[in-house]
């Protein structure tokens, strides 16, 4: 038991891992970021149908493709954690030291914030590593952020406007819809935290799109020229 227990520990309180020696391929990558809200899924989707297109009419080999849930379920199935697990790693929920430790004793296999955080950021880097990909959040900036081929991007836009998004998709009350937004704009920036040291957005993301003065044809539109100018396609 004691060494059991040694092992968890030594998980909970381990540093983050070292992919930056890598020497594998570096992209091409994008990765979105997004204030809760701000929805990506169908802008995701769009770019890499057309970036995928544009491959095809200039002769390019390379099929685009979007990752998003993948990272959680990929790493869930690597760690082999339960669907409850599976569902607080979904909603960027940490555990305190006392839950932590009454599942230590449980039937339910945790193996600890730093392992969980390392397992998604491999799976990043190593999606990314594969090129011609869109990664949505889990802080994929900061784990490709030194990839010779990639563009970082992040959706932003008032609280407010985007408790009405909420409200509308979850069929909330715009007073709860706020309250969701905030909450879950600061577990993730914990769990961004982490990575990037408390660093400010600007030193992971090339640009910022305001999702509510700005359309997603639009946003696609210039996520495609600057993917261009950079020869992604």
């Amino acid at each position: 038991m004691d060494n059991l227990f040694l092992k968890y520990m030594n998980e909970r309180t381990g540093k983050p891992l070292d992919l930056a020696t890598d020497s594998r391929p570096k992209g091409p990558v994008i990765t979105i970021s997004r204030d809760h809200g701000c929805f990506a899924s169908h802008i995701a989707q769009t770019l890499a149908e057309t970036l995928t297109h544009k491959n095809e009419l200039s002769g390019k080999e390379g099929v685009w493709r979007v990752i998003s849930k993948e990272i959680v379920e990929e790493s869930a199935k690597e760690l082999k954690l339960s669907p409850e697990l599976t569902q607080n790693l979904t909603e960027y929920r940490t555990r305190g030291f006392f839950e932590n430790i009454a599942l230590f004793f449980s039937d339910s296999f945790y193996p600890g914030d730093v392992k969980v955080r390392n397992t998604i950021a491999r799976f990043i880097y190593n999606v990314a590593s594969e090129g011609n990909v869109i990664i949505i959040g889990r802080a994929a900036e900061a784990h490709t952020k030194n990839f010779q081929n990639a563009f970082h991007a992040k959706l932003v836009a008032p609280v407010e406007w985007r408790a009405i998004q909420i409200s509308k998709f979850n069929n909330k009350n715009l007073s709860d819809a706020k309250k969701e937004a905030i909450e879950v704009d600061k577990r993730r920036k914990q769990f961004r935290n982490y990575f990037e040291k408390n660093r400010p957005d600007i030193d992971y993301f090339d640009t910022f799109f305001n999702t509510s003065t700005m359309s997603e044809d639009e946003i696609v539109e210039m996520i495609t020229i600057a993917a261009e100018t950079r020869g992604f396609v």
